[in-house]
């Protein structure tokens, strides 16, 4: 980083147009080989997560009729159904698209469209995010060279990939454009850029909240070891005025009285709202005075968030999943892998978590090493690692967090793929200059941490098993590929008792109604699914009696049946597996499909 920045011919050569015309054709590539990738999966709508389901049938529900202030899934455990913590801004640009293009191309097309175009479109706006980070730390060479490697980052593109229509993909864009807005020269607007950006992030989604309050955190500390012109009180305000903002205009009257844990609701508007308010105001006014001040400011603002938080809801001290009753967490949520820290990961996604941001960490690093003399580069840079080490922490300790762990890692690994370039284009030999460029990058790039971490995993001892994730039996799912489903689509509007993981897409190409889905809110309605299956026939049947349910589902392949099959050998799906219904349950033929039905006869 040192050679770059007293090189001017290096630092200058690429310039604004030419980087946005890179990242735009880098973006067009991406574009191109996601979609070949995603198409056969587009015409049979097979999603790749239950929540992208979900989230289109959220989609159906407003666009028939259903309230926008209104994300009940009233087809899930009817009748009063279960109320999602998903945020309306996702369903927007869906929703628009699919009005658009419906009466062109029919409103199943025009979905398929959507569910296509959008990931991309998210895609887009995080490599222009990551370009413009790189760009203010770094220059434009390393810029492009950053957006080359973040479109490489498979636990980033996973959240992108076509069909990929659920919320993680707008985090990660929404929380890299706050940070590369908080690194603007321009402090004001960087700081209400970087505001606005972390309230749609947060309003998104809760998960954002550690890196979100740890950006805040490092902008408050710049504020109060002497940085000015106004950056830390701009983003407090844009980001309180913004969370109120957002909530009111996505939420009705009613939602003003209900203290949810895991959105940002009334119980989170002490900390989130109050609290940079506070902050903010103050701020203009402490700007130009000494330290002192401004930590008093800071402790009382950070007090009066926390003291009414725990006044309107304690509870949401331990998290959203503190209350979770224990057989729903041990039976789903540890069964999850996205959820579960890397020690509970299989090791090539361990490796994935661990190799390619610690390259970013080392390029983060050295180039904070060269920018001491410079005591804005410095402190750029030293915010810069925090980050960067802080979404590394927290991938360690929630997989899904990996993909921005890897996002941030992308302009730290891009500066030492630079710095290697720079010193490779000094040989004089032709070919050493290739091969030495071709090596830098697929060592430096998520590409060579998967090929490390194949080799690190193919040096284990020979013999040696790999348990898989949280003790599950290996099987597919039918969120995933699962064909024959129209001999269930055709029979009469039912309730059914069915697994967690099924129910999202049958939502979508079924008429019925189901027992529970895996998503926390409904943890009532998970238990009753989990004792019915795990314990013996009689419990089934009397929830089936109790909430009018006419048909039972199963997938045998899938890996919830084996989770409920291993732990209980004498509940329901055991028997059922063994091909052993109950007396009072009558086969029903579902041709071409894999799934098996039944119905209650008495």
């Amino acid at each position: 980083m040192a050679a770059l920045a007293d090189d001017p011919e290096a630092k200058y050569a690429l310039s604004r147009p030419r980087l946005v015309l890179g990242v735009v054709a880098l973006w067009l590539l991406a574009c191109s080989i996601l979609t070949a990738m995603a198409w056969p999966h587009v015409g049979p709508l097979e999603m790749w997560d239950p929540d992208d389901y979900l989230r289109l049938q959220q989609v159906r529900d407003w666009l028939c009729g259903q309230s926008f202030f209104d994300v009940t899934q009233y087809r899930i455990d009817p009748p009063g159904g279960v109320p999602m913590h998903w945020s309306r801004l996702v369903d927007l640009p869906l929703a628009a698209i699919i009005l658009l293009a419906k009466p062109l191309i029919g409103i199943g097309a025009a979905e398929r469209l959507a569910a296509v175009v959008i990931p991309l479109i998210t895609l887009g706006g995080l490599l222009g995010a990551i370009a413009l980070l790189t760009a203010r730390l770094t220059d434009r060479r390393t810029a492009l060279l950053a957006a080359m490697l973040g479109t490489t980052a498979p636990l980033m593109l996973f959240h992108l990939l076509p069909l990929r229509i659920d919320h993680h993909g707008w985090q990660t864009m929404l929380g890299m454009t706050a940070i590369a807005a908080a690194f603007d020269r321009k402090a004001v607007r960087g700081g209400l850029l970087s505001g606005i950006a972390t309230a749609l992030w947060l309003a998104v989604s809760l998960e954002a909240l550690p890196m979100a309050g740890l950006l805040g955190l490092l902008l408050a500390l710049r504020w109060t070891a002497g940085e000015g012109g106004g950056r830390f009180p701009a983003f407090a305000l844009a980001l309180g005025g913004g969370t109120l903002a957002l909530f009111a205009a996505t939420h009705d009257l009613a939602a003003w009285s209900r203290p949810w844990c895991d959105a940002v609701s009334p119980a989170w508007l002490g900390p989130l709202a109050a609290t940079p308010l506070l902050a903010g105001m103050g701020g203009w006014w402490a700007d130009n005075k000494g330290p002192r001040p401004k930590l008093l400011l800071l402790t009382a603002a950070a007090a009066l968030g926390g003291a009414l938080l725990m006044t309107t809801a304690p509870a949401c001290l331990s998290g959203p999943f503190g209350q979770l009753d224990p057989v729903v967490r041990r039976f789903w949520y540890e069964n999850v892998p996205e959820g579960l820290p890397i020690w509970r990961q299989a090791p090539g996604n361990a490796m994935l978590l661990l190799l390619f941001p610690l390259v970013g960490l080392s390029g983060s690093l050295l180039a904070w090493r060269a920018a001491r003399r410079e005591t804005a580069a410095m402190r750029n840079w030293t915010t810069m690692l925090a980050l960067a080490g802080g979404s590394f922490l927290l991938s360690l300790l929630v997989q899904r967090t990996g993909g921005f762990a890897q996002a941030s890692a992308s302009t730290g690994a891009a500066g030492r793929l630079a710095r290697a370039l720079h010193r490779i284009g000094r040989q004089r030999q032709a070919a050493v200059r290739i091969a030495g460029s071709a090596f830098a990058i697929m060592a430096l790039s998520p590409i060579g941490a998967m090929i490390a971490g194949e080799g690190l995993l193919a040096l284990r001892p020979t013999g040696t098993t790999t348990q898989d994730v949280a003790g599950a039996t290996q099987g597919r799912s039918c969120f995933a590929p699962c064909t024959g489903l129209s001999g269930l689509a055709q029979l009469p509007p039912s309730r059914v008792l069915t697994g967690l993981d099924l129910t999202p897409r049958l939502l979508l190409l079924t008429p019925h109604s189901y027992a529970a889905s895996g998503h926390h809110r409904g943890a009532p309605a998970m238990r009753r699914v989990i004792d019915a299956f795990t314990g013996p026939p009689e419990v089934a049947h009397r929830l089936m009696v109790d909430r009018s349910m006419r048909l039972l589902l199963i997938d045998p392949a899938g890996s919830e049946a084996g989770i409920y099959a291993k732990a209980a050998p004498l509940g329901l799906m055991a028997l059922l597996l063994a091909g052993k219904p109950p007396p009072w349950l009558r086969p029903v033929p579902l041709k071409g499909s894999s799934l098996k039905l039944w119905q209650r006869v008495d």
